[in-house]
């Protein structure tokens, strides 16, 4: 079992995700799904915040299907305890995904027991065994005609059953992939119908794309009319619309407010992954750390108003200079860290990237010092000026703690040089070929 800070072990409120029966009603918190529960926790107050979620799984949910929801919650905030409840017992391969594993009905002892760090005591009532069959008997299963529902947000649509991929995969898509769920949701309706062709279009003869206040276009086939369309345009809609609600959810809990940058939260996220993929992909990754020499002396001569204006406008001009893949977090008053991540593959075998990171760091040096605000009353341009450090993987270190505490190292290097540096390690200046 993995371990968990104690700093909230007086803090009582708990998120119940899924069926279990639970005895201690006064503290938990039902949630209708990971996704309520992953918004919850984002936006509970700090003086009140989420301590521990329950998570127990469906009547022919594998607990491994848990296993990403226990990911989902622990990457946005580590110091949520997680409680697996079932009648199964846990497989050693999954155990560390949990805190704690209580067999249901829970009731309020036993639950406080286990979030305190004590045993639980047995409960003496006998718990239903919840029957899970492999996942080959749940695919065997002859996949039902989706229904027509009615045309209101209320309603629940039951998911069509899918042969091969699944909700599973949506919900990775949906926490992972930039691209969202629609990739995946179109396959899984080509795949379920058998049909050559399926898109969404702005407009067309197809079937709208909606749920309560959104809309999302058209699901369009050549040769469905709109009655075989329109099962599908509704589940498809249900999931794009909680896609969409996942990345509202995601932005308040991973941008920074003041400059719409990603924060420190984010950046320990997205390096982890992006690490992960360049060591698959074999190509280089590279952090940059820098600040804003003598930010303080703007805030104390034009005021913190003036201040705020500088590190927005920072940040969006660093975000007009970077390229698709990567991502500029703001990891304190003055300080940003810029993972240079875009592993897209070379045009041709051998070839290179049309930049190096150097290349573009220093770059936006250039413009940063040739920013002009006339608000503050700066005519002239070369008012304001950076102090960075680069560092690269694999050169330089295999995880991102080494890479940011070597980028800002680094940083600190060039504040020592004079300022209006970039001390640049020797990853930053490869040409990006294949390693």
């Amino acid at each position: 079992m993995s371990t968990v800070p104690t700093s909230r072990a007086s803090r009582r409120q708990v998120i119940a995700v899924g069926p279990a029966a639970f005895e201690a009603e006064g503290i938990v918190q039902p949630a209708d799904s990971i996704f309520e529960a992953l918004g919850t926790i984002a936006t509970c107050t700090a003086s009140r915040p989420v301590d521990a979620i329950l998570l127990s799984p469906h009547e022919h949910e594998a607990l491994d299907d848990l296993v990403h929801a226990a990911q989902a919650v622990r990457r946005l905030d580590a110091t949520v305890q997680i409680v697996l409840v079932s009648a199964q017992p846990l497989a050693p391969s999954i155990a560390d995904q949990f805190d704690a594993h209580l067999a249901p009905p829970i009731d309020e002892s036993r639950l406080m027991a286990v979030l305190d760090g004590s045993p639980a005591p047995q409960h003496t009532a006998s718990a239903k065994p919840v029957v899970v069959p492999p996942p080959e008997q749940a695919q065997e299963e002859p996949p039902p005609t989706p229904a027509v529902p009615n045309q209101t947000q209320a309603d629940v649509t039951p998911s069509p059953t899918l042969n091969h991929l699944g909700d599973t995969d949506l919900v990775e898509a949906m926490l992972h992939d930039a691209r969202g769920v629609q990739p995946i949701a179109i396959r899984l309706i080509l795949q379920q119908t058998g049909w050559s062709d399926c898109r969404i279009e702005p407009d067309g003869d197809g079937a709208a794309i909606r749920f309560g206040n959104s809309e999302f276009g058209q699901l369009v086939s050549p040769g469905q009319d709109e009655a075989a369309l329109r099962p599908w345009a509704n589940w498809l809609a249900r999931w794009l619309a909680l896609d969409e609600a996942q990345r509202e959810l995601r932005d308040m809990a991973f941008r920074d407010e003041l400059t719409a940058a990603w924060n420190r939260r984010y950046l320990a996220s997205f390096l982890e992954e992006a690490l992960e993929q360049a060591k698959k992909l074999r190509r280089q990754l590279t952090v940059l750390v820098f600040d804003i020499d003598d930010f303080k002396s703007y805030n104390d001569r034009f005021g913190h108003a003036a201040g705020d204006t500088i590190l927005r406008n920072t940040v969006q001009l660093l975000s007009s200079v970077i390229r698709e893949g990567d991502r500029v977090c703001r990891i304190g008053g003055d300080e940003f860290a810029v993972v240079f991540a875009d592993l897209q593959a070379p045009r041709q075998p051998g070839t290179a990237h049309p930049d190096t990171v150097e290349a573009i760091a220093r770059r936006f040096q250039e413009r940063v010092c040739a920013m002009q605000f006339p608000e503050l009353g700066l005519d002239a341009p070369g008012t304001l000026s950076i102090s960075g450090g680069l560092a690269s993987f694999p050169w330089d270190g295999h995880d991102g703690d080494t890479l940011i505490r070597m980028a800002d190292e680094r940083a600190l290097a060039s504040k020592r040089r004079g300022k209006n540096c970039l001390t640049i390690g020797p990853g930053a200046r490869a040409d990006w070929p294949d390693m």
